[in-house]
């Protein structure tokens, strides 16, 4: 394991840069600055987009999160509120009406202590304290990364001190080609349904078959064709920016799909216990410089392992309610082929 400085955050935390390697010499490199995933080098190339220093990282506007993991809440709670136990709880409207990845300060600004290392694996924890961006509870969560034989490994486990919503996820951007956008990809995905979002991109609870649409990927296709088809379909949504359910069990760890290169030299299968992913095609990643290219809209795919977004607004999806003394895990693997 290395560790390298990579800055000092506004609240004065020192952050640096640790990476580790598998027997390829691939590396993933991770900052104790949201847990988040800075580069990912595959027979290579860095196939992950992410910044190079912490200043950008720490910017607010257009937000990409960058390879952070997002919490406690991933993704939009409608209104910025929610119920638990019939109670009401109000959170901070980052995006719109809504609250988006956990609120103006979520796990991806926070500072993360690393507290387990070994030659192939690195984790990190954070508590949160109750009443933190409006969320009940004391909650703690440990990240857990390990990359060997190709495989990146994401664990995360987290319990709380009362009942609150949490669906943690990472918000890595996976451009295979290391370069350019993701329109030339491929991608299949085990998923036959989709959740239906507003123009504001919140989830509506509505259940669709993909079947004609332009988010059937039950069969590879090539990413460019769907994204520009689901635009026209829905302009203010710009693409693709969906929620997919994996066909088979809920808590089965199983592969959820396949993302591959436009010039078919890496593959990569993505594997989950989660119920499904969000998948999102950088619709409104805006032109900026990071790790020394210039990135733009759809410049990398995120591929965002979790419960179904919104669902506490929805009471036939799969509920994110933690409860006191049960643990929250989550497992999602990412192997990569050339």
């Amino acid at each position: 394991m290395e560790r390298t400085y990579f800055g000092t955050d506004k609240n004065g935390n020192e952050i640096y840069k640790y990476t580790i390697y598998d027997s390829e010499n691939n590396s993933v490199s991770i900052l104790n600055y949201g847990a988040t995933v800075q580069s990912l080098i595959i027979n290579g190339r860095d196939v992950v987009l992410g910044f190079d220093n912490i200043h950008q990282y720490e910017e607010d506007e257009n937000r990409p999160y960058f390879g952070a993991v997002c919490g406690r809440v991933a993704n939009r709670m409608e209104n910025g509120c929610f119920y638990v136990e019939g109670v009401e709880y109000n959170l901070y409207k980052n995006n719109g009406e809504h609250s988006l990845h956990g609120g103006k300060c979520g796990f991806d600004k926070r500072f993360f202590e690393l507290t387990n290392s070994d030659e192939n694996s690195l984790t990190f924890s954070i508590f949160s304290t109750d009443g933190e961006e409006g969320y009940p509870g004391n909650l703690s969560l440990s990240v857990k990364y390990t990359f060997r034989n190709r495989l990146l490994l994401m664990e995360y486990i987290a319990k709380t001190t009362a009942a609150c919503p949490v669906n943690i996820t990472n918000h890595s951007y996976f451009n295979l080609d290391g370069k350019g956008d993701i329109l030339s990809h491929k991608l299949q995905l085990n998923s036959r349904y989709y959740l239906e979002v507003n123009d504001d991109v919140c989830a509506n609870g509505n259940v669709l078959p993909v079947k004609d649409t332009p988010f059937d990927f039950t069969e590879e296709k090539i990413l460019g064709e769907n994204i520009l088809a689901a635009e026209k379909q829905q302009p203010a949504v710009g693409g693709i920016d969906h929620h997919f359910f994996c066909d088979t069990s809920l808590t089965e760890y199983r592969r959820f799909g396949t993302l591959t290169s436009g010039d078919e030299k890496i593959k990569m299968d993505i594997f989950t216990n989660q119920c499904g992913a969000q998948i999102y095609t950088g619709n409104f990643i805006k032109e900026m410089s990071a790790k020394g290219q210039n990135v733009a809209k759809f410049g990398g795919i995120a591929i965002e392992t979790q419960f179904p977004p919104n669902n506490l607004n929805h009471s036939h999806l799969p509920n994110m309610i933690l409860k006191r003394n049960e643990t929250y895990y989550h497992k999602t693997g990412y192997k990569f082929y050339y």
